[in-house]
């Protein structure tokens, strides 16, 4: 072989050595992009994961088994409808013929096992059994978790994806809240309408991914204020347990006595849908309802007032020294803790035409008075009655007053204030956020009150009733409609739903004024 041959060959074994190292050279440059690529999305998800992607991961866990859920209530709902239909066992027997129809048939009715739901139940009222829900309701209920699974997934997904990114913090709590309250009615759901509450361990666990990510969000949320979200935010989630009780205690039970007065029932009977009719005949001209709420509000508003005088007339002796200050205080808390059975039994003597009361004014020369039924002093009577009952009231604002800063009070007896510019312009001031919630529950207990018309009416038997027709409170006419008139459950609703409103209107009005001359020391909401 001649030297150019050689020469020649030598030189393609060296470009195709500088093309392998080229090739290996590109290929380690790409690696090692590749590693670094890799190192970069490793320590990405590692950031999440020490952040709030836990959250996100839990919600796609979830968000699966809220889909499993609607596909097994489907299941059910199809279940159940094939052993309903009366062809469904004949159409069987001929397709598949009698042994694989057979297994077939318990396996279908294997799968209507779980949940075990009331087709049309509403708390156990087997009376309204028929008539708080259809059974054709049911699957959507099952669609609504379908639905809500999607939204769970994309909760999850914006959780991974967006978890630890500054300023997303506000967008995930607003996902929360809106799991929330989409998990509650889920909650109330399968607490009323499914038997042995075998589906409400669903609602429950599912408060877990909620409450991680309302407190993740707030570490993620930049936002200005974020000390004062982040700790509004934590008050919230403890609260979420205080709020259900109130759900299922107040809320709740409100919608079902809406539900009951759109419904003309009459116990024993079955009930009949109405609409508005028992609303509309309540506020219908000439109807006892108006003679009802009218001296619900009198009567109301004078014990209200004789209750907040007394009280502090009785926290001012009290709070100053003196000998046997325990054994007083005492005394006048004792009216609270009496059973208000023996109270009203007790005031009907000493109120009677021979009691007490009379026999004092007798005493004096002027006439006996019939206090209980006199239309100008039944009202007057009872009023007196509850404001001596307000012991506990009493006891607030012996507190209040002690609470009082003495460094104001001194400034002002310095400046040359006498007790009464002391008292009006230092002690009421300092102690209206008492006055205004002793204010608030007075009055939504007295316009609730029916004890009294009940004692003072002989246990509330016919013919025997002290209070005259036009002078009866509303809940007086509701425990009538209800257990007193042929049991008008329906009537009895509506009254009730249109005490809550006419509560509601007093309260909040009482809000509304109060921003005038409500004081809060620390600078507070007024």
């Amino acid at each position: 072989m001649s030297a150019p041959d050689n020469k020649k060959r030598q030189s393609i074994v060296v470009s195709i050595l500088k093309k392998i190292g080229i090739i290996i050279f590109t290929v380690v440059s790409i690696l090692k992009k590749l590693g670094i690529i890799i190192f970069t999305v490793v320590v990405y998800i590692l950031k999440k994961l020490v952040t709030i992607s836990p959250v996100g991961i839990l919600y796609v866990l979830f968000a699966a088994l809220t889909a499993i859920m609607g596909i097994t209530g489907m299941r059910v709902m199809d279940a159940r409808s094939n052993i309903a239909d009366p062809h469904y066992w004949p159409t069987l027997y001929h397709s598949l013929g009698e042994e694989a129809a057979t297994v077939a048939y318990h396996a279908t009715q294997q799968a209507t096992i779980m949940p075990d739901y009331m087709p049309g139940g509403f708390v156990f009222l087997t009376a309204v059994r028929d008539y708080a829900m259809p059974e054709g309701f049911m699957p959507y209920f099952f669609y609504l978790l379908f639905v809500f699974a999607v939204f769970r997934l994309a909760i999850g997904g914006t959780a991974i994806v967006f978890g630890s990114t500054p300023g997303k913090g506000s967008t995930l709590g607003l996902f929360a809240k809106i799991d929330l309250w989409v998990v509650i009615p889920i909650a109330i759901f399968s607490l009323f309408f499914f038997e042995g509450y075998s589906f409400i361990w669903f609602p429950i666990i599912s408060l877990i991914p909620t409450m991680l990510l309302l407190s993740g969000s707030a570490k993620t949320d930049t936002r200005p204020g974020i000390a004062s979200r982040a700790e509004a935010r934590t008050a919230k989630i403890f609260l979420i347990p205080a709020f259900l009780g109130l759900s299922f205690m107040t809320y709740i039970p409100l919608a079902a006595v809406f539900g009951i007065s759109l419904f003309d029932w009459q116990f024993p009977f079955p009930p009949v849908f109405s609409g508005f009719s028992n609303i509309i005949s309540l506020f219908s001209p000439g109807s006892f309802f108006w003679t009802s709420v009218w001296m619900t509000v009198i009567y109301s508003l004078l014990a209200v007032s004789l209750g907040m005088v007394y009280s502090m007339i009785i926290a001012l002796l009290l709070n100053r020294k003196m000998p046997g200050r325990v054994f007083f205080r005492t005394v006048f808390y004792l009216p609270f803790i009496i059973p208000v059975v023996s109270s009203m039994l007790t005031f009907r003597l000493i109120f009677s035409h021979g009691g007490v009361v009379n026999n004092i004014i007798s005493m004096f020369g002027g006439e006996r008075l019939y206090f209980l039924f006199d239309n100008a002093t039944i009202i007057p009577t009872l009023a007196i009655i509850a404001a001596w009952a307000s012991g506990n009231v009493i006891v607030i604002k012996i507190a209040g007053i002690a609470n009082v800063p003495r460094t104001y009070l001194e400034s002002a007896e310095i400046d040359g204030a006498n007790a009464w510019h002391r008292f009006w312009k230092i002690t009421i001031p300092c102690m209206s956020p008492i006055i205004f919630y002793n204010m608030l529950m007075s009055l939504i207990t007295n316009m609730q009150v029916v004890i009294p018309s009940l004692m003072l009416a002989g246990g509330g038997q016919s013919g025997q009733t002290v209070i005259p027709q036009s002078f009866r409170f509303v809940t007086y006419e509701l425990y009538m409609t209800a257990f007193g008139r042929g049991g008008f459950i329906g009537r009895a609703g509506a009254i009730s739903f249109a005490l809550f409103v006419l509560i509601g209107i007093f309260t909040a009005i009482l809000f509304i004024t109060s921003k005038k001359w409500l004081f809060y020391e620390g600078g507070g909401p007024a």
